[in-house]
């Protein structure tokens, strides 16, 4: 059994965030987060950017395995309990960008089992803030017998 916390007064006044990548978060509060999962592949041609000027590049990813990627995920979960918040005070959040499966949580929050599973084939990785790209040229070759194959059995 879980032991009851409570939070009396939490003042924030700002929260500023670049990037929040996958499976990952800005909690604030009470936040119970039980068995979280992510499994991915990335190919990127050329990798991720922030603030930058990418000009005459040539990127080729090719990726010809018979299989790929082939993700299993069986995971138990059980969660219980409350928790008490009396106030909670947040002025500003600012996230540029979020992948996938993550999160902004404030207050109370009881996240449970989260699952991301997936491949990803980029030419060129991700851009963040003023990014500039000129003349750039990507290719993706992904020519596989099975791709991806997820298998997510979560019991709750």
């Amino acid at each position: 059994m879980m032991q009851k916390r409570i939070i009396n007064n939490l003042v924030i006044n700002g929260i500023a965030v670049n990037s929040i990548d996958t499976s990952s978060g800005i909690f604030v509060g009470i936040n119970n987060v039980n068995n979280w999962s992510s499994c991915r592949k990335n190919n990127h041609g050329f990798g991720s950017v922030s603030n930058s000027l990418v000009s005459t590049n040539f990127s080729l990813v090719i990726d010809n395995d018979v299989i790929d990627t082939p993700i299993e995920n069986n995971a138990v979960t059980y969660m219980d309990g409350r928790q008490d918040i009396n106030n909670i005070e947040v002025t500003e959040i600012n996230v540029n960008s979020l992948d996938s499966n993550a999160a902004v949580s404030i207050g109370d929050n009881l996240l449970n089992g989260w699952s991301s599973h997936g491949k990803r084939n980029d030419g060129t990785g991700r851009s963040t803030g003023i990014t500039q790209n000129k003349s750039n040229t990507s290719i993706v070759i992904d020519n596989d017998l099975m791709d991806c194959q997820i298998y997510d059995n979560l019991k709750v």
